[in-house]
């Protein structure tokens, strides 16, 4: 086994690790989490320590944030079940991210840029639902500021959507309006939402639909496909998703 595989395996483990660490210990949750980040942080130099990209620290964003989010998430949980449940996601997700990117780097091909792609939107549509939902549930439980809380959200999603830049090949003043812009527009549904009087993981699938629907609209527009046309039936299907779950959501 090398070095490398070594990352793939020890890494999510660890990981798991500290989640179970901050159950039993809550005290020790925000040292539980540093030291997540520098396992996350250590392996993503180790598996690009022989490729050549000289920006290995961008690389450690999308499991670092998705890390987060998850675990903070599972700090406003008291079901067992998906408290682990979301302790599991966490390992799977940097296990296969790693695998990705490690492939992605060293047995370079079309597939596996595709295969990275995909891990990035479905872990980004998770890691913002788990943001979103804390958001909304952390005033329940603890009282704090809805305000601040919502400008931390809008820090990470700079990195929400910041993260898809990595596949670019140069970062032009268009890819930074468009990247402003999909921050904004976020952050404006997230701070309306709040004011709907339902729970924090129906509040958070929402705005987790409407992040996946701009990621949508930004890829199009990177392949030239943004129009009327293409742009009409994802947003008739979110939407009707929507209404279905206003329609199905308790009304607190």
């Amino acid at each position: 086994m090398t070095k490398k595989s070594l990352y793939l395996i020890l890494a999510p483990l660890s990981l798991w690790v500290l989640n179970e660490i901050f159950i039993f210990q809550p005290d020790f949750f925000f040292v539980s989490l540093s030291f997540g980040l520098l396992v996350i942080a250590f392996s993503v130099r180790g598996i690009m320590k022989d490729s050549h990209s000289k920006f290995w620290p961008v690389f450690m964003l999308t499991p670092a944030l998705f890390y987060l989010s998850l675990s903070f998430y599972s700090g406003i949980l008291v079901n067992g079940f998906w408290i682990q449940t979301i302790f599991v996601l966490n390992v799977w997700f940097v296990f296969y991210y790693f695998k990705n990117l490690y492939h992605h780097f060293y047995f370079p091909t079309s597939e596996s840029e595709a295969k990275l792609r995909r891990l990035l939107k479905s872990g980004s549509f998770l890691s913002t639902f788990a943001l979103a939902a804390t958001l909304y549930g952390l005033p329940i439980f603890l009282s704090w500021n809805f305000s601040l809380l919502l400008l931390s959200f809008i820090v990470a999603s700079f990195v929400l959507f910041g993260q898809f830049l990595i596949f670019a090949k140069g970062i032009d003043r268009e890819q930074k309006i468009f990247l402003l812009i999909n921050v904004l527009v976020l952050a404006e549904f997230t701070g309306v939402l709040f004011f709907l009087p339902l729970n924090y993981n129906t509040l958070g699938l929402l705005v987790a639909l409407v992040f996946y629907l701009l990621t949508v609209f930004n890829d199009w527009r990177l392949e030239n496909r943004l129009n009327s046309k293409n742009i009409k039936w994802p947003v008739i299907i979110v939407s009707i998703i929507i209404m279905l779950i206003l329609l199905s959501a308790r009304w607190l």
